[in-house]
């Protein structure tokens, strides 16, 4: 079984998602509306020593941050303001790339038919403007690097009217590594 980190994804990939797919802004009708999470949790472990469990879920973390600082300095060297990261786009993209890696698909719309967005707003955001995943690179430069290497992701990072992200990294499942970058215009 693989760890899930939240990442921030932009809604172009290699898998049955088009290019450049992104939202218009949404009309608001209300205030957040969070539910709980659906991120399984580990049992703990009594021991002075960190558990595996633990050390991956920093991995993830420092994965995490690394495509943040990554996509931040690309969007300031094209003249777009940084991300701020967003605690509710960080879950939805962290539990989108720990179902894929948990059920074996790579795909935006999740089996349950759900797609970016729709994840999105179950975790109280409701302005998303695109998402990117990707599938096997095992380092957070070589996600990044596939992503600009791709229009319609390079797109989605370098969209200065994203103003917010959200990323989410599962190691582990049938491709090693999934990572997912969600985007919000606030």
């Amino acid at each position: 079984m693989g760890v899930v980190a939240g990442s921030l994804v932009v809604f172009n990939s290699q898998d049955n998602a088009k290019a450049g797919e992104a939202f218009p802004p949404a009309a608001h009708t209300g205030g957040p509306t969070a539910g709980p999470s659906a991120r399984p949790s580990a049992p703990a472990t009594p021991s002075a020593a960190p558990t595996a469990s633990a050390r991956a879920a920093g991995k993830v973390a420092r994965y995490e941050a690394e495509i943040n600082r990554l996509v931040n300095k690309a969007r300031t060297e094209h003249g777009c303001a940084p991300l701020h990261r967003d605690p509710r786009l960080d879950r939805a993209a962290r539990l989108h790339s720990q179902d894929m890696a948990a059920h074996g698909f790579y795909a935006h719309t999740a089996p349950n038919g759900k797609g970016p967005k729709e994840r999105m707003e179950a975790q109280g955001y409701d302005d998303a403007s695109a998402e990117n995943i990707d599938a096997w690179p095992t380092t957070p430069k070589n996600a990044f690097d596939a992503w600009m290497h791709s229009p319609g992701h390079r797109a989605n990072i370098l969209a200065c009217h994203s103003k917010a992200t959200g990323i989410g990294v599962a190691l582990g499942g049938k491709l090693r590594a999934y990572w997912t970058q969600d985007f919000g215009y606030k």
